[in-house]
């Protein structure tokens, strides 16, 4: 706005104009829409002429407006064994390069080797992530994590993991829960924003004593933070049982031990008993399901229809980059209804039901995978109150997509399948990614960082971890080629 313009209710910081997908209560599209935003807050949403005078104005009728993707879930620091689960299996990979490789990842470390994945989830149009960070043996670890995190832009709900429990952690890698608690304390006060939370908690039931996982558990509580819990995690049926003489399910156990409440989020959560979902639904927790890695590993067994029928929350996540390779959350999405169908067809074909091709009637639309990816994930993560939708009074985390520019969504009829099935729109095509009013990514280009030297410094940490652990070793796995 001109310098001598007088601010008042009408103006503005900038203006956004084309077809808005507002995802709000009733599910508005405008299709000559307008957004206005002032520090950092949408302070108008609407159609036709827009009431505002804006110091700035960007897009037109040809472009798409939408809430920014929330990823419910990965391990940023993995980094730097991106795409090394080729070929193993779980504990080997668990216990050969996961825990000696990030484990040996200090700040500087940490912080090269989350930034890729971070500008991968910024590229895709993610304007707030999850963390889970589980590996201390450099107490400074995860403030490279957070680092990164900040000088990107990108809105974060950063959780500190304390593992201990010998059937499950390394001896290098084990800390007291006092250390966990105290580093948490720590992180919070030095890096918790407006736009960053720092929370506390474990993997999962069987990573440390319950005891400790009480502890984690009642610190959230007190301090209004989530509770991220992977149940049932990889582990739990082969311990619970066996070393604790529990025969029920995961989420029965966090039930009996009241720790399922409104700020639980339960990752992964496959392989539930029956009555599980309506535990959950009863608690008011949510859930992060994770259907691309489930993809990626081949796993059938996907299915979220119990969760839907109780109504449970349900946000989308990606997992670390270890088994989620590129970091785009549209995957995920896609991915959601691909899971479930595939799933669904196990399931029947198990039962003896071949069905007829052409007969069925294909789970879920576009449109629930884009409302899962954003309000969704706002709800999943408790941040519904400020993110995942275009609603006036909101934090402006918003993208802003130039469609005639993007070939893989035209023509437009089916938009929203489109950007779904097409695993999303092109970097180089959304041309804004704003997180709380301010751009942080243009055309695929971060604002802040230099994506040439993010790749050197990937490569030069990854390289110096590998040797340093040993762990070059599990490279190429599986692989006929020669190198």
């Amino acid at each position: 706005m001109p310098d001598d313009l007088e601010q008042t209710e009408n103006t503005c910081d900038l203006l956004l104009r084309g077809t808005v997908l507002t995802v709000d209560p009733e599910r508005r599209v405008l299709t000559d829409g307008w957004v206005a935003i002032r520090a950092g807050i949408i302070v108008g949403v609407g159609s036709g002429e827009s009431p505002f005078v804006a110091a700035e104005t960007a897009g037109s009728a040809g472009h798409l407006i939408m809430p920014g993707l929330v990823n419910t879930h990965t391990h940023l620091v993995q980094g730097c064994i991106r795409s090394m689960a080729e070929g193993t299996r779980f504990e080997e990979r668990l216990f050969g390069f996961y825990y000696p490789m990030t484990g040996a990842a200090g700040q500087q470390d940490s912080y090269w080797s989350a930034m890729t994945p971070v500008l991968d989830l910024l590229r895709s149009g993610v304007t707030t992530t999850a963390d889970d960070h589980f590996t201390h043996v450099d107490t400074r670890s995860m403030d490279g994590v957070l680092g990164a995190l900040t000088d990107a832009g990108l809105r974060a709900r950063a959780a500190r993991l304390t593992v201990n429990d010998e059937n499950a952690v390394p001896p290098g890698m084990r800390e007291s829960v006092d250390v966990g608690l105290a580093e948490t304390d720590r992180l919070a006060a030095e890096w918790n924003s407006p736009t960053l939370s720092v929370t506390a908690t474990s993997i999962g039931i069987t990573y440390v004593t319950p005891d400790d996982l009480h502890r984690l558990y009642d610190w959230t509580v007190a301090h209004g933070e989530q509770f991220d819990i992977h149940v049932p995690s990889m582990m739990d049926k082969k311990y619970l049982a066996e070393k604790r003489g529990w025969h029920g399910g995961s989420i029965e156990w966090l039930a009996k031990e009241d720790m399922l409440g409104p700020n639980t989020i339960a990752i992964h959560a496959q392989g539930i008993r029956e009555g599980e979902a309506q535990l959950m639904a009863d608690a008011g927790a949510a859930v992060s399901l994770v259907p691309d890695m489930e993809l990626v590993l081949g796993m059938v067994t996907f299915d979220s229809r119990a969760y839907q029928a109780a109504g449970v929350t349900i946000g989308l996540g990606l997992d670390g980059p270890v088994v989620a390779y590129g970091h785009n959350m549209w995957l995920a999405l896609r991915g959601y209804l691909m899971a479930q169908r595939i799933g669904d067809s196990a399931r029947k074909l198990v039962g003896g039901d071949a069905g007829r091709f052409g007969d069925e009637i294909l789970f879920g639309i576009a449109e629930k995978a884009i409302e899962l990816g954003t309000l969704g994930g706002a709800q999943a993560l408790g941040l519904a109150d400020r993110i995942g939708s275009v609603e006036v009074g909101k934090d402006a985390d918003l993208l802003l997509i130039d469609l005639g520019n993007a070939t893989t969504l035209a023509p437009s009829g089916m938009l929203l399948a489109n950007l779904v099935w097409a695993g999303g729109p092109g970097p180089d095509v959304i041309e804004r990614v704003l997180v709380r009013g301010r751009t942080v990514m243009r055309n695929g280009v971060s604002t802040a960082i230099d994506h040439r030297e993010a790749v050197t410094k990937a490569n030069e940490v990854q390289s110096r971890l590998l040797t340093a652990t040993g762990s070059d070793r599990f490279l190429g796995r599986g692989s006929t080629w020669r190198w």
